[in-house]
């Protein structure tokens, strides 16, 4: 990896993943830079494609929404009419990520809905898009998700984030949803342009945004890495468990938590009880990490499947339901 990237780069991206809202100069200060040096990195690394955004992770449950994932596998479709189908799907404002891979499925997404009602009109949108290219298509429910960080970039400490299914909803107002709506996309958005944007004055907005945080329903800022051109591959390993007890299940989850090629952990109700976001080197590590789990945790791993991510086409916590 250092031949990829420097090892000031390397502290930068840690800072970033932390908290990519940070200044320039918050970041200059905790790495050792100057702020144009810093600055000069930054906009390097998003030159090179090593960065292709940075985004806001909200609460949604909180927002009033549960997080569905639904897997696609398709057939008798060419390269050029995936790609029609992947660009449709990515434009509905339900879909909150989409990532395409091989394995036994083509597609995984994320869908935010408010009742199983509207879940099953999105999943019946999805499965008429597809027509006769879906040949299978599950689903699962998240009970619960943890964002720990990309740890392949010299982390000193990890910022885990949180998120559960729906409990409560927290009344929002049309000042906080506009917002919301201009920062999930863009976790370094200024305050001038949010103003710019929104004619939200720059004061009322920087009070609206901590509010947003200390309510929990901002949980973090967030940069997206294109983890191939730092040297690794990336692999969604799904998990179904046996019947064992909570305690055993846990201490599984504790372990993966701390796993040095784990950066996110979604448990869920339905065909998979676990998922795991995974970056690895090589197969080899991969089939390793593989061996690992299930020589540690053969009582609890019934049965285990997996995808290589190729591209994640889109992520956003803004369900773009809340404006209509």
């Amino acid at each position: 990896m250092n031949k990829i990237i420097t090892k000031k780069d390397e502290r930068i991206l840690a800072e970033l993943d932390n908290n990519s809202r940070q200044t320039d100069s918050q970041i200059a200060k905790k790495t050792g830079l100057s702020k144009q040096v810093a600055n000069y990195r930054i906009s390097k690394l998003i030159k090179r494609g090593i960065i292709s955004d940075f985004y806001t992770t909200l609460d949604v449950a909180k927002l009033g929404f549960n997080s569905y994932y639904v897997f696609l596998q398709l057939e008798n479709i060419n390269k050029e009419k995936e790609e029609e189908l992947i660009a449709r799907i990515k434009a509905l404002d339900f879909v909150g990520w989409l990532i395409t891979g091989v394995g036994k499925w083509d597609a995984c997404l994320l869908l935010f809905s408010a009742s199983l009602e509207q879940f099953d009109s999105q999943l019946g949108r999805i499965t008429n898009l597809c027509g006769g290219h879906l040949y299978d298509y599950n689903f699962i429910i998240l009970i619960s998700s943890e964002h720990i960080s990309y740890k392949f970039v010299g982390h000193k400490e990890f910022t885990k984030i949180k998120q559960e299914e729906r409990k409560e909803k927290i009344a929002v107002d049309k000042t906080d949803l506009t917002i919301l709506k201009e920062i999930a996309p863009d976790a370094r958005i200024s305050l001038t342009d949010i103003q710019k944007k929104t004619k939200i004055p720059i004061h009322t907005a920087a009070y609206r945004i901590k509010q947003l945080e200390k309510q929990k329903i901002i949980l973090g800022y967030k940069p997206k890495l294109d983890v191939e051109k730092l040297g690794h591959q990336w692999h969604l390993l799904l998990l179904k468990f046996q019947s064992v007890p909570e305690k055993r299940k846990n201490e599984f989850i504790s372990f993966c938590e701390n796993h040095k090629s784990i950066y996110y952990i979604t448990r869920t109700i339905g065909l998979y009880n676990l998922m795991l976001d995974v970056h690895v080197k090589s197969n080899d590590d991969f089939r390793e990490l593989i061996q690992e789990l299930r020589d540690k945790f053969s009582d609890v791993i019934k049965l285990y499947e997996s995808i290589v991510v190729f591209k994640e086409h889109k992520i956003s916590y803004y369900p773009e339901e809340l404006m209509k």
